[in-house]
């Protein structure tokens, strides 16, 4: 089996890199984007950036180890709980307004514990 040797200076260039893009995207979900459009739009907006000043390794493996991360992994409670108390509004007022018929008081607990409709 061959083995990678991969410079620490980059390794560590990346994981700070990295560490850049979670608190920008915690910064933009913690707004009200949404998970997905917020690591797409900080990757547009730094991937090239970072290439200059750190290099093409150091930018790939930071890019790389975003997208490997699921929204658990990058966001932290807060920004979770926010995100969670939106969608759950979201759903109530979607319930309330265009199936007032499942809008019962099981759909709405389940809505506030848990952020979905139950049915």
């Amino acid at each position: 089996m061959a083995k990678i040797y991969v410079d620490p200076s980059i390794r560590n260039c990346a994981q700070s890199l990295l560490m850049q893009a979670i608190e920008d995207v915690n910064r933009r979900v913690s707004n009200g984007d949404n998970f997905w459009i917020a690591r797409t739009r900080v990757l547009e907006m730094h991937a090239d950036e970072w290439v200059r000043p750190y290099g093409k390794e150091a930018a790939d493996q930071a890019v790389r180890g975003l997208h490997m991360l699921a929204p658990g992994e990058v966001l932290d409670c807060e920004t979770q709980r926010k995100q969670r108390a939106r969608s759950a509004a979201l759903t109530g007022a979607h319930l309330a307004a265009y199936d007032p018929g499942r809008n019962t008081w099981l759909n709405r607990a389940w809505l506030s514990v848990f952020g979905v409709r139950l049915y």
